[in-house]
């Protein structure tokens, strides 16, 4: 949107400046996607940084405290693990929900290496953020972490940093420690409850915008945390494959979006474990099943050149990293992004042998 609106300038000549537009576009970019992931799973990680003042800003004097009634987990329940992972791998899936309300079909999963947060959310049928459609988010730490009390996009903190403010006593969750956290309660008909998964290492399940005929949301939260399911290890199927890994880099982050209409969205990010000055991890892969070859309020920027028979857009920032976005790709739009001038380097100075080098697969039934 923004190249339309400033589209009657692009000939006018500018000034040298200091600001870096391709940051700034960018920057942009990574609102807008967070909003259409926002759009599709109301509960997911894309969101919780617009949440985290809010349990600052709600009253908890007067909110009644519901019965919760035991649950027992269904029999489909794995046991309670006895010992956490002491780190992820970020391109398997460690925890998987087993129960949660049959209107929860749409699945979000972020990886991390310290980090686990999996999604279930109502299918949503506008393109804006439905605010009370039910969902259900499990977040999942490794060992020797800790999750933050607030809703916060990267949760885990090391040991003992969380605090203690706003939990309270829960009966325990197949005989370990767990609390209410008031914090993460914020939203109508919501619930959080986090226990203690397995010696030193903490998990919390948060459920927001529960439907009255499901019952009370605390034991809607209580079920699902007691029908989880540990240690599952399963490969976190991608619609992309290279031919060699990025740079010599290797996974820290993924971000899968699952929806209905076979609708999806994900983001691949890979580093050696250090972020960049400006957080961002060295390198960032985005693909969407999309068909346009222009810009609007879910790509931003109309294509500029080509590559390999695409419509494509290439952009550079002043701390030497660069973008590539291609259209068209067998149905997907693809965007990768060096954030600094090492990665670029090390990608040979530009990104058209990363993208040379994948093999797409834009049919969620053929991802590997």
């Amino acid at each position: 949107m923004e190249e339309k609106l400033l589209a009657p300038l692009r000939d006018v000549p500018l000034p040298p400046s200091a600001v870096d537009l391709h940051r700034a576009v960018r920057d942009g970019r990574r609102r807008v996607r967070r909003r259409r992931i926002a759009a599709t799973a109301t509960a997911g990680l894309a969101v919780v940084a617009v949440l985290a003042a809010a349990p600052a800003l709600v009253g908890r004097a007067d909110r009644p405290t519901p019965v919760t009634p035991a649950i027992p987990p269904s029999p489909t329940a794995a046991p309670m693990p006895a010992t956490a992972p002491a780190a992820f791998d970020p391109a398997r899936q460690y925890a998987e929900f087993g129960w949660v309300p049959p209107v929860m079909t749409d699945r979000t999963v972020r990886t991390g290496t310290d980090q686990l947060a999996l999604t279930a959310s109502a299918p949503q049928t506008s393109p804006r953020p439905v605010k009370d459609a039910p969902a259900a988010e499990l977040r999942i730490v490794s060992a020797g972490r800790d999750i933050t009390l607030g809703i916060d996009r990267d949760f885990a903190v090391a040991a003992g940093r969380a605090g203690s403010a706003g939990l309270e006593p829960a009966e325990p969750v197949n005989g370990r420690t767990a609390r209410w956290n008031t914090n993460a309660a914020v939203e109508p008909r919501s619930a959080a409850l986090r226990w203690e998964y397995a010696p030193g290492a903490w998990a919390e399940v948060i459920v927001r915008h529960i439907p009255e005929s499901a019952g009370d949301p605390r034991a809607v939260a209580r079920r699902i945390a007691l029908d989880l399911r540990y240690a599952v290890d399963w490969p976190i199927r991608l619609p992309v494959r290279f031919a060699t890994p990025p740079a010599g880099l290797k996974p820290m982050a993924y971000l899968v979006s699952r929806m209905a209409n076979d609708r999806w969205d994900v983001e691949l990010s890979y580093g050696t474990g250090k972020r960049t000055k400006y957080g961002d991890w060295p390198l960032v892969v985005l693909m969407l099943p999309r068909k346009s070859t222009t810009g609007d309020d879910g790509v931003i920027g109309d294509p500029t050149s080509r590559i390999d028979g695409h419509p494509a857009r290439r952009t550079s920032s002043l701390d030497g990293g660069a973008s590539l976005q291609v259209y068209g790709v067998q149905g997907l739009y693809v965007e990768m992004t060096a954030h600094d001038k090492a990665t670029l380097r090390k990608l040979g100075g530009n990104l058209d042998g990363l993208f040379r080098s994948a093999t797409f697969h834009p049919e969620a039934h053929d991802w590997r």
